[in-house]
């Protein structure tokens, strides 16, 4: 790639700051002039603080307004022709429709980044299967500009339509990286006569969590006796599939299942638990909070769902299981505390996976290398 500047597109000021800025990072040590495009704002100061310059889009994540989006399609096309950007990388599906339309025409290179198909993909009934449809057909718009289309893990390719038509530009690069420097094991500190299970995520029923917390309400009691469940996470209110607040209420005094909201200090948080559980049935990429967790050594229950199902070898690192089962998970929790003595072997097994395979090194590395394909 002769033309090193990029824009990098996405929805979020939030979601980019805290998921993005390591590959931004990644790509100007290696020379690349990187511009980011996000609406305004509390992040957009933090970005520019990273050494990145930010064009605020009228994009919205929450805004399916027809003209925001054409005006945001006509944002990036002047950005890119003023600015010589000659690649586009977007996150997530609505920035990818933007700068699939905004790339008609043009030459800049567009690249496409799929993390996860969603809610529409997760669910069965007549309304989700319409839903599915129309993104479907709207993949396969994207996909006849795309140079490029990245997506998390190989189920996704099985997903979208004329799928062989497309199958030289569709690459897969597993999950977003892990930052295995921030996120590593450390000698457990904690109080050891209480075990801890964690989950870390966007609280969406999709997520498992009605699954999850009925499942560690009915183990045995004398199991409970020195077990806790710790939630991380806040609804996400623009999204329809949001966990209530009468739900989260109802854990209030409960010391055995305790949402804990929105934290900052996630590694900490997880080098203070000793097994990490995500029952997941969205259609993920590749949960960053399970690669987090991976990364810190922790054994691992999640599901047998699309990217999730690529961070647990099965018995050795932890367990993969049957998603939406209150059943599944009890089950496996029980599994679980029955193997403690193997656990330490377990989170070097879940360290290891993370180190060979998910580091932002190696991810970073093959996005670059696509780039230049």
């Amino acid at each position: 790639m002769t033309n090193k500047n990029v824009l990098l597109l996405a929805h979020d000021g939030e979601d980019f700051y805290k998921a993005r800025i390591p590959f931004a990072k990644f790509l100007k040590e290696r020379g690349y002039h990187v511009s980011v495009m996000v609406p305004h704002d509390e992040y957009t100061a933090r970005i520019q603080q990273e050494g990145f310059y930010v064009q605020n889009s009228s994009l919205q994540r929450d805004n399916t307004n027809p003209l925001a989006l054409i005006k945001t399609i006509f944002e990036v096309r002047r950005f890119a022709r003023s600015n010589q950007i000659g690649l586009v990388h977007s996150f997530k599906f609505v920035p990818n429709l933007i700068n699939s339309f905004s790339g008609i025409l043009s030459h800049q290179k567009v690249v496409l980044h799929i993390a996860g198909l969603g809610i529409a993909f997760a669910n069965t009934g007549p309304k989700y299967k319409f839903l599915k449809l129309v993104q479907q057909i709207l993949f396969l718009i994207q996909f006849l500009r795309a140079n490029l289309v990245i997506i998390q893990n190989p189920d996704d390719y099985n997903d979208f339509l004329f799928k062989e038509s497309f199958r030289d530009k569709i690459k897969v690069v597993k999950g977003s990286g892990v930052d295995i420097t921030k996120f590593s094991p450390v000698p457990r500190m904690h109080d050891t006569s209480r075990i801890t299970f964690l989950c870390t995520t966007r609280l969406i029923w999709e997520k498992g969590i009605k699954e999850l917390t009925e499942a560690f309400e009915t183990l045995p009691e004398h199991l409970k006796a020195n077990l806790q469940l710790l939630i991380i996470g806040e609804p996400d209110n623009k999204n329809p599939r949001t966990v209530t607040p009468e739900f989260i209420q109802r854990f209030q005094n409960n010391t055995f299942i305790r949402f804990l909201g929105k934290q900052s200090n996630i590694a900490e948080m997880l080098n203070s638990s000793d097994v990490f559980i995500l029952p997941s049935y969205y259609r993920e990429g590749i949960p960053r909070s399970i690669l987090e967790a991976l990364s810190s050594g922790l054994p691992i229950i999640t599901t047998k769902v699309p990217g999730c199902n690529l961070t647990v070898i099965q018995g050795e690192n932890g367990y993969l299981i049957e998603p939406r089962s209150v059943t599944a998970i009890r089950n496996a929790v029980e599994q679980m505390l029955s193997r403690q003595s193997e656990w330490k072997s377990m989170g070097a097994s879940s360290r290891n996976l993370a180190v060979t395979e998910f580091s932002e090194e190696t991810v970073f590395s093959q996005i670059v290398k696509l780039y230049n394909s």
